[in-house]
């Protein structure tokens, strides 16, 4: 890897206990993660208003499996969402985590 890249990785290692990891579970696997605030709004589908709530957790790429993650069941702070998007990164990957509840 790249100078940059070592530096990356270092300082995610000394960042990331002091922002405040948390264990997220997708399916068997369990990332050591950043999360965001959870984020409430309501989307408009096809069936009408639903109530989306959000949640963006950021974990080290070199711990993600191989296999896809997207909509998986998954659970962050006690609660249950799945997998809606992954967004992976060189050394870091933004998973965002959706729970749906019909209005």
């Amino acid at each position: 890897m790249s100078i940059v890249s070592d530096f990356v990785r270092s300082m995610a290692d000394q960042a990331f206990p002091m922002i405040g990891e948390e264990n997220v579970t997708i399916g068997a696997t369990t990332l050591s993660c950043v999360l965001a605030e959870v984020d409430d709004g309501k989307d408009y589908s096809t069936g009408g208003f639903e109530i989306v709530r959000r949640l963006q957790a950021v974990c080290r790429t070199a711990g993600l499996p191989a296999a896809s993650l997207l909509k998986k069941a998954a659970t962050a702070r006690g609660e249950s969402f799945r997998v809606e998007s992954v967004r992976m990164g060189a050394e870091f990957t933004t998973i965002v985590l959706e729970q749906v509840e019909k209005a």
